[in-house]
């Protein structure tokens, strides 16, 4: 099922992940579609469905997925993974980009070990425990998004110089104007007031409960502020949780919103006052979600728990940090920033420059680049060369 290479290509890189498919609403394909982007000196073959086109002069599709399917893989998914991976199809390289769990793991061992090529791993999301991580982690080289997923496994007795530490990026965006975001709010049925959003999870951390518990009295406290829990539903759990939240709020009214599906959440989260993640685990989630950097790209300040990997996001002041669980804190940070406006745009300026300079795709591109070159170099393959359809 794998693609044929192109004759005369640079060296292919086979990106194993879920279905590379719109809607662009999940970090794990989102990193895997712009490494593809901004290809320098590789090919790249991705996994799509069959009614996906992404291809370009350096990329190709292989549609081995029958949909774009839900956030969490069915058997049958999986297993078309596993056969294509059997087969290099003219690949120099793999690159996975899963979360580390014991059967993607074996699953891919097999297919590094029958396949005969370097390979590299993405831990997307970081695992529940490092404990066994030498079972979880089975390439030669793994790349992580956060210091604190790379001290984890070296912890755990990872070889250090195994692990590669690249901070993930995004394509910078251009701050909306005023006329931009009230056109956007009013879509949404949002009025002119302060826009406070939250764009994380119900499950898998206390965050939403936090907020909830928030919601009361920073509402008092700002009378005008909207509220929205702008979070997917994965699973039943998150259902359930949700309806419980709003059974909670419902005397809040429409002060409170909940959406479930944003098809652009970069402009979603750029008409926003104020963008917050009080989340005290990011399990289940990339180790910097995307989400916050569309945010800071725009300018928007942001509020984080101050617990890792979020708290690294920190180190940049694009906002304020806030203990995770403390709903009163994180009541008074966002009331600052909502009541400090010259405060507030200088967190969103330095939030805004650290995209720049630290989380941009291309930068994280050519990161990811030199590590495959490491590789291969290692088996003897020289990945500077060029072939003369590449000569410019």
């Amino acid at each position: 099922m794998s693609a044929a290479p192109r004759p005369g290509s640079r060296p292919l890189v086979a990106m194993i992940s879920k279905p590379v498919v719109p809607p662009w609403n999940d970090s794990a394909k989102n990193i895997v579609k712009d490494q593809a982007r901004y290809a320098a000196r590789y090919d790249y073959r991705l996994l799509t469905t069959r009614d996906t086109a992404l291809a370009s002069d350096r990329v190709t599709c292989c549609p081995i997925y029958p949909s774009g399917g839900t956030f969490a893989a069915g058997i049958w998914q999986n297993l078309r993974v596993m056969l294509h991976g059997l087969r290099p199809g003219g690949a120099a390289l793999y690159h996975y980009f899963f979360a580390p769990n014991p059967k993607t793991a074996l699953a891919g061992r097999l297919q590094t070990r029958l396949a005969g090529v370097p390979s590299v791993q993405t831990v997307c999301s970081r695992p529940a425990s490092f404990a066994h991580s030498a079972r979880l982690l089975f390439t030669d080289r793994v790349i992580v998004l956060s210091e604190d997923t790379r001290q984890g496994f070296v912890d755990a007795g990872i070889d250090p110089a195994r692990i590669v530490h690249i901070r993930p990026g995004i394509a910078p965006i251009d701050p909306p104007t005023p006329a931009q975001r009230r056109e956007r709010r009013h879509a949404f049925g949002f009025n002119d007031g302060p826009l406070v959003i939250f764009p994380g999870d119900y499950e898998f951390s206390t965050a939403a409960r936090t907020v909830a518990a928030a919601a009361p009295n920073l509402l008092e406290a700002c009378p005008g502020v909207t509220l929205v829990f702008a979070c997917r539903i994965k699973r039943p759990a998150s259902a359930a949780i949700q309806a419980d939240i709003q059974r909670r709020l419902a005397p809040l009214g429409q002060r409170v919103r909940y959406i479930n599906q944003v098809d652009d959440m970069p402009a979603f989260v750029g008409m926003a006052d104020v963008v917050i993640m009080p989340a005290e685990s990011l399990y289940a989630k990339m180790d910097v979600p995307l989400v916050l950097l569309e945010a800071m790209s725009q300018q928007v300040p942001v509020v984080l728990a101050t617990s890792a990997p979020l708290s690294e996001l920190l180190h940049f002041q694009p906002g304020l940090g806030v203990p995770p669980q403390n709903p009163r804190a994180l009541t008074q940070a966002i009331t600052d920033l909502l009541r400090q406006s010259e405060a507030a745009a200088q967190y969103g300026e330095n939030g805004r420059r650290a995209v720049l300079t630290h989380f941009n795709d291309r930068a994280m591109a050519q990161q990811v680049e030199a590590v495959y070159d490491e590789l291969l170099a290692a088996r003897g393959h020289d990945p500077q060369s060029r072939n003369p359809k590449d000569a410019p």
